[in-house]
């Protein structure tokens, strides 16, 4: 059976180039980040349409990474709940649609990955002093649509063993299902 592992937490924690190991490792594919393209597009100063606009972009990047290869498992680098706590920040509270599709898409596993590691500045990310909030709102969120999560932490290293570890455990549970 096929299956989406999704990798989370706030911004500069690893997630992309988790992602990109994970995928290489296991000989898959990874879908990036569709917000991060979307804000290096069109600036990362969103409204409420735009946070509607970036969860919609998500799923559908996932639903063509899931067409795009045969082999079991598929890296997201980010989900719509992600996407949902950036509304919050961005603007106080997100769009019911966000949530709502925030609520409804179900994952095996989700890679938590936790803000331990030094925060690197680049010409998108902000928010370094609200990492804490971040990552106990996405445990939060994860917990209330009963997601199922490891947490991932230490070095860069310490994080990739973590995830080979716990999308190993998944493979071999074969009642697990994609979302």
């Amino acid at each position: 059976m096929r299956k989406k592992i999704v990798l989370m937490g706030p911004p500069s924690t690893g997630k992309t180039t988790l992602a990109r190991q994970l995928a290489e490792y296991f000989q898959t594919n990874w879908i990036e980040e569709y917000g991060r393209l979307y804000c290096e597009r069109f600036g990362n100063d969103c409204d409420a349409m735009d946070h509607c606009h970036i969860a919609a972009g998500q799923l559908y990047y996932e639903e063509l990474g899931m067409l795009a290869s045969t082999h079991p498992l598929l890296f997201c680098d980010t989900d719509v709940v992600v996407t949902q706590t950036f509304a919050e920040l961005y603007l106080g509270e997100c769009p019911a649609i966000v949530q709502a599709w925030a609520a409804q898409y179900h994952y095996p596993l989700t890679l938590l990955l936790s803000p331990d590691v030094p925060w690197v500045q680049d010409n998108l990310r902000l928010f370094a002093d609200r990492r804490e909030w971040h990552f106990n709102r996405l445990r939060e969120l994860l917990e209330r649509y009963q997601r199922p999560y490891v947490l991932i932490s230490g070095s860069y290293e310490q994080r990739f063993q973590q995830a080979i570890a716990a999308v190993e455990t998944l493979l071999r549970e074969p009642s697990a299902n994609i979302g």
